[in-house]
């Protein structure tokens, strides 16, 4: 009986063993199922400092169906037949993850790892995803780290800009690169204005430079403002509002002056000098003469100075109207040329005030605006500032008394304040008749004005619509009131009864007190 016992207690024991009672050191059930991963989600390529998150899902296959029949027992999120299992997620040599994980119930795993680019080297790099003995790869690609590269994103500034004011230009920078820098940014406004300004950036930041270009003086019309970095350039178009009618500061003149018979370059120039130290003041605006000297550019001028005889212009003529010089008047917008001419018979003097009052007319100014001498619409010497006086004597030099009454006489005018068309007289002697508006010939002889007997006379002078004061066969102690007779009628607005032919030699000779 005791044999037949054992062999039974034998029995017993394999059967209890082939259940698993005994096997505490296996895995799993006889016949477990083993994972596989389904997928593995990463991108394929990162920027040097750019991180990702790798997602890879496992799947055991009959867990699933299994997972629904349990639930309703009640048996939880893992499956509690599987032994847990080894996940690991590796970039290279690097590990991301490596943890132990229980076997889902529904027999789905995610694993998820965060790449960061910063920790790799640029190139290729393997990414592998283990679960348990399943294993799947994919390929991440880091980037190199890009230069600092300096791009204009923005240009901000007014669409026109007038002239003489200032332009206020702002320049957004953009660092498109990886790494740090720091450039130079040139912003310019049309051809010669020009700042720099040093930016420091971080990959991917973005600064402004500004500037502010005053006095902006360019011919009116469109300028590029120019935004330059190293590595790019950017522009946009500002307008300059000019406030000629021109449109710009430098106008062309060309001179014709064949019909003189003497150099008068020093005379134009003189004229032209004058306009540009008086611009703003009485035309309002700023203007330059450049004197074109090929006669082939006369058509392409802005104004053309032509010297010869006027006969007609378009003011009120008599017949004692001489004309010294006619010129277009600059209406709303100019032609192309404006014309302007003048006498070729006159004295320096008198072309230098005539070419100053023709180049008003052809600059917009009318007859009786400022500066109302210059712009009067016959000349006289009262609108002369200086008036330029040649005293000469026939016989030679002009004796010192002559001249000191001369000089007294005109110092009457300078004083006085009842001028005919000017506020006031200023006078200076010159060398020659050609210098001079008015000629005084003082003549011990004489026989110009008066046939016998001595006084003073006014004749035509050496130029075109020149005077000559002349006095004849006088004392040196009347010459004063001699000069000042023949004056006051057209330098003062009423004759004094002083300066009357009927004052008597007695009245004369202290004259002026």
């Amino acid at each position: 009986m005791r044999n037949a016992s054992a062999v039974a207690a034998v029995v017993l024991l394999v059967a209890l063993a082939g259940c698993g009672g005994l096997g505490g050191e296996m895995a799993g059930p006889l016949g477990a199922p083993s994972p596989s991963i389904e997928s593995v989600d990463a991108p394929e390529s990162l920027g040097h400092d750019e991180r990702a998150t790798v997602e890879a899902t496992a799947r055991w296959e009959g867990l699933a169906d299994d997972a629904d029949d349990a639930a309703g027992e009640g048996s939880g999120g893992a499956n509690a037949t599987l032994d847990p299992v080894r996940v690991t997620v590796r970039v290279g040599d690097a590990t991301l993850l490596s943890e132990n994980r229980s076997v889902p119930a529904n027999g789905t795993m995610t694993v998820t790892a965060t790449v960061d680019a910063a920790a790799l080297d640029p190139g290729e790099h393997e990414i592998r995803v283990s679960v348990g003995e399943a294993s799947a790869t994919r390929t991440v690609v880091v980037e190199e780290a890009r230069p600092a590269a300096f791009a204009v994103s923005e240009i901000e500034a007014p669409e026109s800009v007038a002239y003489g004011g200032d332009l206020s230009v702002t320049a957004t920078v953009t660092n498109v690169g990886d790494l740090a820098g720091n450039q130079t940014v040139r912003i310019r406004y049309g051809t010669g204005a020009s700042a720099n300004r040093t930016v420091a950036l971080d990959g991917g930041a973005e600064a402004e430079a500004s500037v502010t270009f005053a006095d902006v003086r360019l011919d009116g019309g469109d300028y590029p403002v120019v935004v330059t970095t190293a590595n790019r350039t950017r522009e946009r178009t500002v307008s300059v509002v000019h406030p000629s009618p021109y449109g710009k500061t430098t106008l062309d003149l060309y001179v014709d002056d064949e019909a003189v018979d003497r150099n008068v370059s020093a005379v134009v120039a003189a004229a032209t000098g004058y306009w540009e130290r008086t611009d703003e003041r009485y035309l309002g605006y700023p203007v330059e003469y450049e004197r074109v000297d090929d006669a082939d550019g006369a058509d392409d001028a802005d104004i053309v100075l032509r010297f010869d005889r006027v006969e007609r212009c378009g003011v009120e003529e008599t017949n004692e109207t001489r004309y010294f010089g006619c010129a277009d008047l600059l209406v709303d917008e100019p032609r192309t040329p404006m014309t302007a001419t003048v006498d070729p018979r006159l004295s320096d003097a008198e072309m230098n005030a005539t070419i100053i009052h023709e180049l008003g007319h052809v600059q917009g100014l009318e007859h009786g605006e400022e500066p109302a001498g210059l712009m009067s619409a016959t000349s006289t010497l009262a609108t002369h500032q200086p008036v330029k006086v040649h005293l000469r004597a026939d016989d030679g030099a002009v004796t010192g008394p002559v001249e000191d009454e001369v000089a007294a006489a005109l110092d009457y005018f300078a004083g006085r304040d009842d001028l005919a068309g000017s506020d006031r007289f200023a006078w200076e002697f010159v060398d020659s008749a050609r210098e001079a508006h008015v000629q005084i010939t003082y003549d011990e002889r004489g026989d110009v004005c008066f046939a016998d007997g001595g006084g003073s006379c006014t004749v035509d002078g050496e130029y075109y619509g020149q005077e000559d004061v002349r006095l004849e066969e006088l004392d040196e102690e009347v010459v004063a009131w001699h000069v000042g007779a023949s004056l006051a009628p057209v330098l003062l607005e009423e004759v004094p009864p002083e300066l009357s032919r009927e004052t008597d030699r007695r009245e004369r000779e202290p004259w002026p007190e």
